[in-house]
């Protein structure tokens, strides 16, 4: 091996290390053939994460100083490399029907100096009956979502908008499974003809254009949509992606300090996986070493109580199967001591806040008439007391902002633009 890093010398923890760091290593050369360098563009994933986070989504584009060889966690390298493998299931899935599919179709556009990239895991074309076009965008998750997240529902309406906003621009661009182009600086119509033979008509208002969100976990998928091409979400898209632009620069520039960045606010569940949690400005406070030994056991146990749980599900999940295959409709069965049966429940209804605080700006075009119409229909409730514990993840958003103050690397404000643009 020419590469060195410590491997443990027990042969079970030395082989798990090993496949982290093969995951960790492919994962990285597989960006970099499909995705390119991250830092000099904004994706739509950016996006959507800018509108929970700022500070994380500007600090995980600065130039990193580590190597590519520090110590990987392999149940996060196993979760992210999920998305790939349930990404290409869905491929093979789409290719068995012999379907017109664009897989990781990629827009390149620049809006007021901020250039934007959006990768589409699947685009399906076809010319009949009626010119149609459907973008299909694939998240891997370990539970289903009752309803979709607004990070993801801001990615996908951020898709279909620069889709149809780019369609007769030279903004196509499409790559093979090892990253080689096959198509780049294409109209849509133009790259459409070139990789399938369709003729779609140049006014994209004549296309039957929708996308959706599939949600994949390891036994069921759920899907999301339509959404449709929406002039408002767009406009905040692409706003959104300036602002992260803005601060990216400011920051690499050594002008801009990056805690003073707006975090995610209250409880929110992505904080505590968040490579930039250790000196986040949300979390300031005391240090107290002596606490550890009580929060590591109030870890432990709420994950025994997570594992018990989940053992509970499964055991009435089969009670459930298997009192529904006698076919009682609702009577009861007697066990000793115990009885039983399964009925049908009225489910519950949910307001999805961040679905409704979307669909707001959308209709009102600002955030703060929005935030407005939310507060005034909102009620407090009575105050309580809630135990919130977290990992603290290694530290390198402060040596990632020393590196960048030193970076010399040309932004593409230092290049001619030569890409389409969205105004």
């Amino acid at each position: 091996m020419s590469d060195t890093y410590p491997l443990s010398t027990e042969p079970a923890s030395a082989l798990l290390s090993l496949i982290a760091h093969g995951l960790q290593r492919y994962s990285a050369t597989s960006t970099a053939m499909t995705l390119g360098d991250r830092s000099h563009y904004i994706g739509l994933s950016d996006i959507g994460r800018g509108l929970d986070c700022l500070r994380a989504t500007v600090a995980s584009k600065l130039p990193s100083a580590h190597g590519p060889f520090t110590e990987p966690d392999l149940s996060r390298q196993l979760t992210l490399q999920r998305g790939h493998c349930f990404e290409s299931l869905v491929g093979q899935a789409l290719a068995a029907h012999q379907l017109n599919t664009l897989h990781q179709l990629e827009i390149d556009v620049v809006h007021q100096g901020t250039r934007i990239k959006a990768h589409l895991d699947f685009v399906l074309v076809s010319d009949a009956p009626v010119p149609t076009v459907r973008i299909l965008e694939c998240k891997s998750t370990k539970h289903l979502p009752e309803t979709l997240y607004a990070s993801y529902e801001c990615q996908v309406y951020g898709q279909v908008g620069l889709l149809k906003a780019a369609w007769n621009s030279p903004a196509f661009h499409l790559r093979d499974a090892v990253g080689n182009v096959v198509h780049a600086g294409m109209t849509f119509p133009e790259l459409c003809q070139a990789q399938f033979g369709l003729v779609l008509p140049n006014n994209p208002n004549l296309v039957d254009l929708e996308a959706w969100v599939l949600c994949l976990s390891m036994t069921e998928a759920k899907a999301f949509g339509p959404y449709r091409p929406h002039q408002a979400m767009l406009t905040l898209c692409l706003k959104t992606a300036g602002t992260i632009w803005q601060h990216l620069q400011e920051c690499i520039a050594g002008n801009g300090d990056l805690d003073s960045l707006p975090t995610a606010t209250g409880f929110h569940p992505l904080c505590a996986f968040c490579d930039w949690n250790a000196d986040c400005p949300k979390f300031d406070g005391p240090d107290q070493p002596g606490w550890e030994g009580d929060i590591q056991e109030m870890v432990t146990l709420k994950a025994n109580r997570s594992h018990l749980d989940e053992t509970i599900q499964e055991k009435e999940a089969a009670l459930k199967a298997a009192y529904t295959s006698m076919k009682l409709q609702g009577r009861w069965i007697r066990a000793s001591s115990y009885r039983c049966k399964v009925a049908q429940q009225t489910g519950r209804r949910t307001l999805d806040k961040d679905k409704l605080r979307l669909e707001l700006i959308g209709l009102t075009g600002s955030h703060d008439d929005a935030d407005q119409l939310l507060a005034r229909c909102e009620s407090q409730g009575q105050p309580f007391e809630r135990l919130t514990i977290s990992t603290i993840n290694r530290n390198r958003t402060a040596t990632q902002q020393r590196v960048a103050a030193s970076c010399q690397t040309p932004n593409d404000g230092d290049r001619p633009c030569t890409k389409a643009c969205v105004n």
